[in-house]
């Protein structure tokens, strides 16, 4: 009938339409390669197809499809022994000119990137998922909130206190509540 509602396999589509992206983008910031990227989002959807109804039962299949994500992006490096991206950037000092023809700006510029990765790598672990996919990948809170099955108020909560933590580390006065604007 066409008032029924949608069967477990219907649910499942749309669960995948609706987190593809998103699952590719997370996994590419941690594994540095669209290819990687997408292998391992394409195995995570088969790890949530075969527990759909495990994911159905529980509090949050948002939180149960991501949990799978981040455990199978760890397996992966792990792997391959490799750390996951960190997107810290080249290793040197970021004073001396490793090639000559570099512009003084462009090396300040990766010397801010590095400070700004290695701050939010040292945020707690909700937090960075927060910071990078809210200010690194643009994703609203909202969008954060549906991804990992976190309420939008807890992510908004985790925003405020990684910008915190990152604005003491850059010894920055966070802003005010009447300088965040709306």
């Amino acid at each position: 009938m066409a008032d029924d509602p949608p069967g477990p396999s219907a649910i499942y589509d749309s669960f995948v339409a609706g987190k593809r992206e998103g699952y590719v983008r997370w996994a590419y910031v941690k594994l540095g390669s669209m290819e990687d990227a997408r292998e391992v989002v394409n195995e995570v959807f088969f790890k949530i197809f075969l527990r759909w109804d495990d994911a159905l039962a529980s509090a949050s299949a948002d939180a149960f499809g991501f949990k799978i994500l981040k455990d199978a992006i760890v397996d992966v490096l792990r792997k391959r022994d490799r750390s996951p991206c960190a997107l810290v950037g080249l290793e040197f000092e970021p004073s001396v000119k490793p090639l000559l023809g570099i512009p003084d700006e462009e090396i300040e510029r990766i010397s801010t990137r590095m400070e700004i990765h290695q701050a939010i790598a040292d945020l707690p672990a909700r937090q960075q998922v927060c910071v990078t996919l809210h200010y690194l990948l643009g994703v609203s809170t909202e969008e954060i909130a549906g991804f990992t099955g976190m309420q939008p108020s807890t992510v908004r909560s985790h925003l405020a206190a990684a910008r915190s933590s990152l604005a003491s580390a850059f010894a920055v006065n966070p802003p005010t509540p009447a300088e965040k604007g709306p």
